[in-house]
């Protein structure tokens, strides 16, 4: 019985290894949008450079985070 549940324990912790590292994925872009949402002065950009700035960091991450074995 212990050996399952500590089976069963360490599939949990891969589970939740992913999941955060897909949650830290996915918050990239949204710190990179709310800050062009907010009420500051930026240079004057057209809409894909928040794109490519996003995207940009998410494969960057990405990639570091599998480097590491995170994700």
């Amino acid at each position: 019985m212990d050996a399952y549940a500590s089976l069963i324990s360490n599939n949990l912790n891969v589970i939740m290894k992913v999941l955060t590292s897909i949650t830290i994925l996915i918050t990239i872009p949204t710190i990179v949008f709310g800050f062009y949402g907010m009420n500051v002065n930026l240079p004057d950009t057209t809409w894909w450079f928040p794109i490519c700035l996003s995207c940009g960091l998410a494969i960057l991450v990405g990639i570091i985070l599998k480097a590491k074995d995170l994700f």
